[in-house]
């Protein structure tokens, strides 16, 4: 299941333009239950280097559509291993838009998912 997902983490070599042009992500959580202790664990902050790496989780279809649409149109697959997460369901997000956050951030750790959500007991 893929998901719309808007991305403020600019300094990621994925980040189009807010929106994330990887194939498949990962937000990282394990046990917690809050949200500040989660992080998109596909981070991977924009260098050559790190560019040449990432082109094997492109969505290169997403891409190229996007280019043409006002309409937002990558969309990730989400995988999660945040388990305390209303929306982790088989380790896969089920949320309708994920929310990554940080603008500032050069470390896969110093993003947060803002879409997370702590399961009710």
């Amino acid at each position: 299941m893929s998901v719309q997902l808007k991305c403020d983490a600019v300094n990621c070599v994925y980040n189009r333009s807010h929106l994330c042009s990887a194939e498949e992500i990962e937000v990282q959580g394990g046990e917690t239950t809050g949200g500040d202790a989660t992080f998109c664990g596909t981070f991977s902050s924009k260098s050559l280097g790190n560019f040449v790496s990432s082109l094997g989780n492109m969505n290169y279809s997403g891409s190229l559509k996007q280019a043409v649409s006002a309409e937002p149109i990558m969309d990730p697959k989400v995988h999660c291993n945040a388990v305390n997460c209303t929306y982790n369901d088989q380790r896969y997000c089920h949320a309708d838009q994920v929310e990554i956050r940080n603008e500032v951030s050069h470390t896969a750790e110093e993003t947060e998912c803002q879409t997370f959500y702590p399961k009710m007991s």
